[in-house]
């Protein structure tokens, strides 16, 4: 009996450990690299002669984001029906922004039926490109969604969960091989006044911290 019990206690704490794992692993920041001009890497070695810098958070993370206009390249993987991996890169770049009425009335030139934003919130649309650069086959197909990969987060840390969409054309929603390059609006509600961000997020992979301004 006893053995059983001691049985039973070690399944259960290793059943625990892998839940917090994976809760954990999609939580953390992807690897990225941000495409910078030869003459801002210059400064920037020039500034780091001339003082140390304070030590940051990963590029990418919600203390340090990926620069408005910037482009990243996201480091991911698509897997075959056999489990297998292979690795992948694409360019994620926010060209532009407009939020508020002016964005609102943008989404009613594209849909009718959007709604105006809660009380609270307003509307923040973002002109956004995705190039799918490299990979290790050409066999399969990424998938990146507007609305199932993307989330605006107010710079207080709200994420706003409630029932209104934004239908936007062209609508950000693509299914590309390697070589592949697409634009896209998507749409998103934040704090009224407030600074946001744009959080790109992979189902089991992580997530990327986009500034919009």
């Amino acid at each position: 009996m006893k053995t059983n019990l001691n049985k039973k206690f070690i399944i259960f704490i290793f059943c625990l450990l892998t839940i917090t794992l994976l809760g954990a692993c999609g939580q953390d920041t992807k690897d990225i690299t941000v495409n910078e001009d030869k003459q801002q890497k210059e400064t920037e070695e020039q500034k780091n002669t001339e003082k140390k810098e304070e030590t940051k958070s990963k590029l990418g993370s919600r203390t340090n984001p990926v620069p408005f206009q910037k482009t990243a390249t996201v480091d991911d993987e698509l897997y075959n029906d056999n489990g297998d991996s292979f690795p992948i890169k694409f360019d994620l770049t926010v060209l532009e922004v407009v939020r508020g009425d002016a964005a609102y009335q943008s989404l009613k030139s594209m849909n009718e039926f959007n709604e105006p934003a809660p009380d609270g919130y307003e509307w923040v649309l973002a002109k956004t490109k995705v190039n799918f650069v490299d990979s290790e086959t050409e066999d399969l197909a990424f998938h990146i969604d507007g609305i199932m990969n993307f989330e605006m987060v107010s710079e207080s840390g709200d994420i706003y969960s409630g029932e209104i969409v934004g239908t936007t054309e062209p609508d950000f929603s693509f299914e590309m091989y390697v070589g592949s390059e697409k634009e896209g609006y998507i749409s998103g509600l934040v704090k009224t006044g407030e600074k946001a961000q744009l959080r790109y997020e992979e189902m089991l992979g992580g997530q990327v911290f986009f500034n919009l301004q």
